[in-house]
């Protein structure tokens, strides 16, 4: 990052000013461009966020976010939401936890490889978008499973909701993933590679 000072004959001017509580101004260096390190900031692993909306375009989700977390070196996490109504206490979800764990967990597995392994995590809350947003870190990547319609669908306000508020959304429909896999396909095995599944 780059941080400017005003130019020198300012720097007068700026010394003989006095805030209103009576303090000076203290003048800084006379450097006119520096650097600021960035130490603190590079220091969390990059996270891939995968959605779950469905099983079907999720393990389409899995397994692009796979792809992606390869060649950027990330690590995945999966996450869900068990949504219970307002007429219903948070600790009573209509839906079994253990059961929707155990199908995350089904997921995760069938995509899984030998370096690739996702962490899961499985939020009981009221708005899952809302959720969604206060877990992710700023300018997150996250990946969102579903098929693409003209009509708006709540997979895809959840995308534009989440780029509105500043985050990377990758949006996979699992009909285009399949065509984009039977390409690859074609093309490492003319080239010797292995298969895309």
């Amino acid at each position: 990052m780059r941080y400017l000072s005003p130019p020198v004959q300012d720097w007068q001017r700026i010394r003989s000013m006095k805030s209103l509580d009576g303090v000076t101004i203290a003048k800084l260096p006379e450097q006119t461009a520096g650097r600021e390190t960035t130490a603190g900031f590079g220091s969390e692993p990059l996270e891939v966020n995968v959605v779950f909306t469905d099983p079907v375009a999720t393990t389409a989700a899995l397994k692009f976010a796979e792809s992606c977390a390869q060649d950027l070196g990330a690590c995945i996490c999966l996450r869900a939401a068990i949504v219970v109504p307002m007429r219903l206490p948070l600790d009573q979800p209509q839906i079994s936890v253990r059961f929707t764990e155990q199908r995350l967990s089904d997921l995760a597995g069938q995509v899984e490889r030998d370096a690739f392994q996702p962490a899961i995590h499985l939020y009981i809350c009221r708005n899952w978008v809302g959720t969604l947003l206060k877990v992710l870190r700023p300018h997150s990547l996250v990946v969102i499973g579903g098929q693409k319609y003209w009509w708006p669908t709540a997979t895809s306000r959840m995308t534009e909701t989440l780029r509105a508020k500043g985050h990377r959304v990758v949006f996979v429909d699992p009909r285009e993933l399949k065509g984009i896999c039977d390409r690859r396909r074609t093309a490492s095995l003319s080239a010797g590679g292995q298969q895309c599944e």
